[in-house]
């Protein structure tokens, strides 16, 4: 018996050996981990401070002894181009969806990271390895979960047209844009432009600010556009709101860089490569409900977005320029200025 507990457990730890060996244990990483000790300290760059202000307890737990600093920001990319050109350089990782690094790209401000020392397959990598996927946002109806019936509910966006949603919408100035853009590559521009102007027709309420409050008191029932992971928070922390996810389903894709001439290009290439990996992912799926919606996401949504059973709007390389363009054609149509 005894001899046959031996061999079980020499079994399981060779079986068990190659799962231990995780990629913040490889020769490279630590290495990486030594010199990015030495400069002491990485600076990161975000969308907003919600995005970002997690990644210091998060990185740290893992890697202690680099003070990492922050600045949430959605004008980031703007205000990263104008640094560059002013000659400071105080950015190290820089984190913004593909359409928002692209100007960055082109300008040639982004480093080439060797991300395989992470775990970070070719598959979740753009702009030629600048570029490492971490995290999705699913664009969403958020609605009055207690005034909404669910008969209401919308399975397809262009169905906001009816003029039975007349004075129950509001929408971001900032995000409505980026929808309809987006919905533009499946649909054609006459169509996502139809949508703008039926929208208007039903007399949506646009605003750069908060549409929770907006929501919440009941003065509008639905708000068209928003992001998942932020409407799960102000669910989660007591508000009257859900959401449903229309069809077709749009994705941005959000992707950490690390900058050509980032002060700390170790710690740089050390936070960027963990923001990509599996327990980055973990984190800010903790801390902000952001999810993997890729094709390597394992939640059931992402097996869903997956599945080619929706009709999905993928943020991807290929297609973000004409996504691009396509939301600085509908911006101001959307703000009413043409």
């Amino acid at each position: 018996m005894k001899i046959q507990l031996a061999a079980l457990s020499l079994a399981l730890v060779a079986v068990l050996a190659p799962a231990q060996a995780a990629w913040q244990d490889s020769p490279e990483v630590k290495a990486l981990y030594e010199k990015a000790k030495a400069e002491g300290k990485v600076m990161i760059w975000g969308t907003q401070q919600g995005e970002v202000d997690w990644v210091p307890k998060a990185f740290n737990a893992m890697f202690p002894g680099i003070n990492v600093e922050w600045i949430g920001d959605n004008d980031i990319a703007t205000k990263a181009i104008a640094e560059a050109r002013a000659g400071r350089h105080q950015i190290d990782v820089f984190w913004h969806s593909l359409t928002g690094v692209l100007p960055l790209v082109q300008r040639d401000l982004l480093a080439v990271v060797d991300w395989a020392p992470f775990g970070v397959t070719k598959a979740t990598l753009a702009f030629d390895s600048k570029a490492a996927y971490t995290s999705n946002i699913a664009y969403v109806l958020a609605y009055n979960s207690e005034l909404v019936k669910k008969e209401d509910l919308p399975k397809r966006w262009d169905e906001l047209a009816d003029p039975k949603y007349k004075g129950k919408l509001t929408a971001s100035l900032f995000l409505l844009p980026r929808l309809t853009g987006a919905l533009s590559l499946p649909w054609g521009t006459d169509k996502a432009i139809q949508l703008v102007r039926d929208l208007n027709k039903n007399e949506i309420l646009l605003t750069r600010s908060p549409r929770e409050p907006i929501l919440n008191s009941g003065e509008r029932l639905f708000s068209v556009g928003e992001v998942d992971n932020l409407t799960r928070r102000w669910g989660r922390s007591g508000l009257k709101i859900a959401y449903v996810v229309p069809e077709p389903v749009v994705l941005g894709q959000f992707v950490s860089t690390v900058m050509a001439k980032a002060p700390n290009p170790n710690a740089a290439r050390l936070l960027a490569g963990f923001l990509a990996t599996p327990e980055g992912k973990k984190a800010r799926e903790e801390a902000t409900s952001a999810t993997d919606l890729s094709a390597a996401g394992t939640g059931d949504f992402a097996k869903l977005v997956n599945s080619g059973k929706l009709q999905v709007v993928h943020d991807t390389q290929d297609v973000m320029e004409k996504r691009e363009q396509a939301i600085k054609d509908l911006g101001p149509i959307v703000a009413g200025q043409r």
